[in-house]
């Protein structure tokens, strides 16, 4: 198999799509702003996405937060 730099990035883009459906499907109704949890991670994933990994954990153990 041949690796080169455009198959890297497809993998690394890949990464970072599904990484990102799954942090915002596990924040959603944990956080109160999810475009800044998507933001973060897309910054985990692009400088170093095994960081992406632990975030999306975070989310998906964190309890839902308690309003009113």
């Amino acid at each position: 198999m041949d690796i080169n730099v455009t198959v890297a990035g497809q993998i690394i883009f890949i990464h970072f799509l599904v990484m990102l459906y799954l942090t915002l499907k596990f924040a959603k109704g944990k956080s109160g702003n999810l475009p800044l949890v998507g933001f973060y991670t897309f910054l985990l994933s692009y400088l170093f996405f095994p960081a992406s990994w632990l975030y999306c954990w975070y989310w998906s153990n964190k309890k839902p937060e308690v309003t009113g």
